[in-house]
């Protein structure tokens, strides 16, 4: 029997307004105004308050004096950093358990590649959702509780990534089981410096991509993805 997974009325209302946005139907500096999303979903402002709240939390929506919630912009800043410390992360992670990623980590990877390998034009919403249980993978291999904590507080990367890429979503989709492919067969080498080297050079090459289509340079900093631990 398939196990059942039970959601807030929070919880809904996070998942359809992050939808909105990946939909471009509420565009950067938007306003959100908490009572048409209640009289639209036919909701009290309670759980749309506290959706806002997490959304706010994640990077989504921001909140200004006199203005109130809006669309945040976001920018090549923005997905830099969320990229470099994910990439921290990882290598921290396969460093603590020198490149030995156990058996169930590695199918789990496998099996997130083969959702990856079907997935069709107009399934946009599954790449940030792919992304992030493959590279989970790699994050719980590093026994940590505390540190997966801090790579999950950073899951919202991956719904910027996509929202900041909205130029070409099919090519996206296409490219999303060759990357990951190449990632898992270095790590099915449990050489924890090849390992280490593929991590910063997968994110290291998204981030070119994501540079060469907003045509805009990160402004904060002035060194490589390059990373080393």
């Amino acid at each position: 029997m398939a196990r059942l997974h039970y959601r807030t009325l929070r919880e809904n209302v996070v998942d359809a307004i992050r939808t909105k946005i990946l939909n471009r139907e509420l565009v950067p500096g938007m306003r959100i105004i908490e009572q048409d999303i209640a009289t639209e979903f036919g909701i009290s402002r309670g759980p749309v308050r506290e959706a806002l709240r997490q959304l706010e939390q994640e990077g989504l929506i921001e909140y200004s004096r006199n203005v109130g919630c809006s669309v945040k912009g976001v920018s090549m800043d923005d997905v830099y950093e969320i990229y470099m410390l994910r990439a921290y992360y990882e290598i921290l992670a396969v460093r603590l358990c020198r490149g030995k990623l156990p058996d169930k980590a590695l199918k789990s990877m496998e099996n997130t590649l083969e959702h990856m390998q079907r997935m069709k034009s107009g399934e946009f919403r599954s790449v940030a959702e792919y992304d992030v249980a493959f590279h989970e993978a790699i994050i719980t291999s590093g026994d940590m509780p505390r540190l997966k904590k801090a790579w999950e507080d950073l899951n919202y990367g991956a719904i910027i990534s996509c929202y900041i890429s909205y130029d070409d979503r099919d090519e996206m989709i296409e490219r999303q089981y060759e990357i990951h492919k190449e990632l898992f067969s270095v790590c099915c080498t449990r050489d924890a410096d090849q390992i280490c080297e593929a991590i910063s050079r997968h994110y290291g090459l998204t981030m070119d991509r994501k540079t060469e289509e907003s045509g805009e340079l990160p402004q904060k900093y002035n060194f490589s993805l390059n990373i080393q631990i």
